[in-house]
Order: structure tokens, then C-alpha cells, then sequence
């Protein structure tokens, strides 16, 4: 759920600010690339990715020390809501959990067997659904210009709260005011149907 205080906007307001930071949206996601590389390799250490796909020990300069390296998963997926669409990152624990698979298995689809990943259950499970989303909204610098990048650090599936049948009902029925029942009331005579109603005006109240 979305902290107590932590405003909801849209996409289209988040893209246009300039402030870097969390953010909360409601959108749905969907992967429209499926043909993108749905993990990389990473110094089990430092985290430093490498841009291989041999997993042999290496020498890590960062770490100064013979290590290996380690499959990590992470994938681009849009964002849309009905103010625009932006693309994302999602990796780690929450992007195995959206693919229903591990990033060993990914390595071993993608990279050992050089095949594509099916991604039919994932569209079927995201389509038509709407999600709560925290976003980080990061920078980095070129010598030409500054670019911002788009994290997802956690998502939950909307409800939906349909409207109930007593709802529904209760616009249907409209109730009698009270000075329609006291007209009513008034009006109702004895004896014959076809005797014409008579109104009584109230009887003054006597003065003293």
C-alpha cells in the first residue's frame, strides 16, 4: 500500500519534474520488448556487472581478488496509465517473481541455450490488471547531458472494489419524505372509493 503522506501522481507529471527521488503511481506494465537480455553477469563481491557472458573466474579489479561471476535478473517493462507510458527497470527478487522463474534459469534460457524467454503467462497475468508502484527516479551524467532512470523497488496489484447489489438497489428505491407519508395519510377516506378527500387544515392552537 502507498505510505500514509506519499502522494499518488501520474506518469506524465513524474517524467516532466526534475526532482530525482520516490515516487507513487498507479499503471499497468506490460513487457513489450521480449526480445531483450532478461539478465546479466555480475561480480558475486562488488555487484559490478561485466558485460560477458562467461562465467569463469576472473581476477575483479574492483575487488582485488579471484572471484566468480553471478547471473543477476533485471529487464526493462513499461509503465501506462492514462497519461502516458514510460519504460522501467525491474531486477533482482521482484523481476523473478513477475517471470515466475530464477535468474540461474534465465542465464541458463538466454545465455547457455541462446533461446528466447515465453513470456505468454506473464502477459496473461499482467493484462487488464492494475498495479501500485514504487518508483526511484535516478540521474547520471554524460559530458553532453544528464539522463534519468527509472527503478521499480516494489509493486502490488490493485483491487478493485466492485459496487454491491444493496448499492446498487438503494439508488433504485427512492424512500418517501415525511410530507409526502402525512399527505398521503390525510387524504385516505372510509366508506366509498368514489368519495372526494377532503383536507382539513390544522386546527389553530387557541391563544391564552
Amino acid at each position: 500500500m502507498t505510505p500514509v503522506g506519499q502522494q499518488v501522481i501520474s506518469i506524465a507529471e513524474m517524467s516532466s519534474t526534475a526532482s530525482m527521488g520516490l515516487f507513487y503511481v498507479e499503471a499497468e506494465m506490460a513487457i513489450s520488448d521480449e526480445f531483450q537480455e532478461f539478465c546479466v553477469l555480475e561480480c558475486s563481491g562488488c555487484k559490478q556487472k561485466k558485460r560477458t557472458k562467461d562465467r569463469k573466474a576472473f581476477e575483479c579489479p574492483k575487488c582485488n581478488r579471484k572471484t566468480t561471476l553471478v547471473p543477476r535478473c533485471i529487464f526493462q517493462i513499461d509503465l501506462i496509465d492514462g497519461t502516458a507510458t514510460t519504460i522501467t527497470s525491474i531486477s533482482a527478487e521482484l523481476g523473478e517473481k513477475l517471470l515466475s522463474m530464477t535468474a540461474e534459469d534465465i542465464f541458463d534460457i538466454t545465455c547457455a541455450k541462446r533461446q528466447s524467454l515465453s513470456l505468454n503467462h506473464v502477459n496473461q497475468m499482467l493484462s487488464n490488471k492494475l498495479f501500485q508502484i514504487q518508483l526511484r527516479k535516478s540521474s547520471w551524467g554524460s559530458s553532453n547531458s544528464t539522463h534519468a532512470t527509472l527503478s521499480i523497488l516494489s509493486y502490488m496489484e490493485k483491487e478493485h472494489t466492485p459496487q454491491s447489489t444493496t448499492d446498487r438497489n438503494s439508488k433504485k428505491i427512492r424512500p418517501l419524505e415525511i410530507s409526502e407519508v402525512e399527505v398521503m395519510a390525510t387524504t385516505t377516506t372510509t366508506g366509498s372509493s368514489n368519495a372526494t378527500p377532503k383536507f382539513e387544515p390544522p386546527t389553530p392552537a387557541k391563544k391564552v
